[in-house]
């Protein structure tokens, strides 16, 4: 009789110590970081996936940048790195040292859009127009059919650097901006400061709130050359193409991840980056 209240006593002690895992402590954890600017789909996503599947834990970090994301992977210290650009070849070199192999997932493309000022004539640019404002060689609007009237360029700083990258690389030829260009900390910033300086011109991303009225600020219409029609950004053209300045999103993940980790990625390949009714971040 002792020897079964000792046993009891012992059992007791377990549980309320928290001996056997609750539901919480037995969820599959998967980490994922990298690009600020995928954060909130990617999240929201997240936050799909997780009500079909409770047994899984994901946590989306916010406010990082694509180069601590691929660090982290590679490092094997997060699942999922999110990347607004591909994998660069130091990238690739530093996961060959480790023995690792990267699987590149492409989940669609976000827009950046050229804005200026509400009073500006000028409605579109083409994309050669757009290189040679942003690095320089246009500084006056009345070189392209606008008033008499200096160029002011701005630009998005550190917080932002896939941006930039992107622009500089991607829309500029590998070119880096006008060294006369203003460097703003962030694009509600930029979008005030444009709306307040006569002339101006930048880029932000689709994501950042819809210009206005109110605003006074405008989008451009951009076309892809000088022999094409000019195009407005919408998730339609910048989903089909037709929009030229897009940029890629990509999830990378170790090629020997788990299958939670696999099955979480595939959904958010199948979602996609179009539908606006699950966030108002992307």
């Amino acid at each position: 009789m002792k020897k079964i209240l000792i046993i009891a006593i012992l059992v007791a002690t377990f549980f309320i110590a928290g001996g056997l895992p609750s539901a919480a402590q037995t969820k599959i954890p998967i980490k994922v970081t990298g690009s600020d600017s995928m954060w909130g789909r990617v999240r929201s996503l997240a936050m799909l996936y997780m009500k079909a599947h409770p047994n899984v834990a994901i946590i989306v970090s916010p406010n990082s940048l694509v180069d601590e994301g691929m660090k982290a992977l590679i490092a094997g210290e997060t699942d999922v790195a999110m990347a607004s650009r591909k994998i660069t070849a130091q990238e690739s070199e530093a996961a060959k040292v480790k023995g690792l192999q990267l699987d590149e997932h492409l989940i669609g493309y976000g827009g950046i859009v050229i804005i200026t000022d509400l009073q500006n004539p000028v409605n579109e640019l083409s994309i050669d127009r757009i290189r040679k404002i942003f690095t320089g060689e246009i500084v006056n609007w009345k070189d392209i059919n606008g008033k008499d009237q200096a160029i002011t360029v701005f630009k998005s700083g550190d917080k932002h650097p896939g941006t930039l990258l992107f622009v500089e690389n991607g829309i500029l030829g590998g070119v880096p901006i006008t060294k006369t260009a203003i460097t703003l900390p962030d694009f509600p910033v930029i979008m005030k400061r444009v709306a307040e300086t006569a002339g101006s011109i930048a880029y932000v991303r689709m994501r950042d709130p819809f210009p206005g009225p109110e605003s006074r600020i405008k989008l451009l219409n951009i076309a892809k050359d000088e022999h094409s029609l000019p195009v407005s950004a919408t998730r339609s053209t910048i989903g089909d193409g037709t929009y030229p300045l897009r940029r890629p999103y990509y999830l990378y993940t170790a090629a020997t991840a788990g299958k939670d980790v696999r099955s979480f990625v595939e959904f958010v390949v199948r979602k996609g980056w179009g539908e606006p009714n699950l966030t108002h971040e992307w």
